[in-house]
């Protein structure tokens, strides 16, 4: 009876962190905007402006992914020990103010990169992010089908 419990616990808690680890996975190729330095026209200065905003936001997601780790420790075994309900949601939220505050900070953060472009490399920059997106997707929906098919 206890095992299928810890599971479900598991799932979770898995379910509760998944979005920061989505978020985080698709932002390590923060580079990305730099594979398209010449066609976006970046000037050095750009270029060192873009990448100091990238930096600090990957530390950011870095240190609030170990907080993050740290909750959900916390989290565990508050479960596991069938701390107070009341506490249980308390660290629940916790966990989810630090994702929200990671959101924000990725929308602070792509402000902050469109202010470093000219409104004609801003312009390339969307059509190039609409393309790899639209790539993407159908990458993703490629992967789903052929998931499907061994099933």
């Amino acid at each position: 009876m206890k095992k299928p419990i810890l599971i479900s616990i598991a799932v979770i808690i898995s379910l509760l962190f998944a979005g920061i680890s989505v978020y985080s996975a698709e932002n390590k190729n923060t580079g990305f905007i730099f594979e398209y330095k010449k066609e976006l026209a970046l000037t050095d200065k750009q270029e060192q402006n873009l990448k100091d905003i990238l930096s600090k936001f990957q530390n950011y997601v870095s240190d609030k992914q170990k907080q993050l780790n740290s909750l959900q420790t916390e989290l565990s075994k508050m479960i596991a020990e069938r701390a107070a309900l009341a506490k249980i949601k308390a660290k629940i939220n916790d966990i989810f103010n630090i994702q929200a505050e990671v959101n924000y900070e990725g929308v602070v953060s792509t402000r902050a990169i469109e202010n470093e472009l000219t409104a004609a490399q801003l312009d390339k920059w969307r059509v190039i992010q609409e393309e790899f997106a639209k790539n993407y997707q159908q990458a993703r929906d490629a992967a789903s089908k052929a998931q499907e098919i061994k099933k």
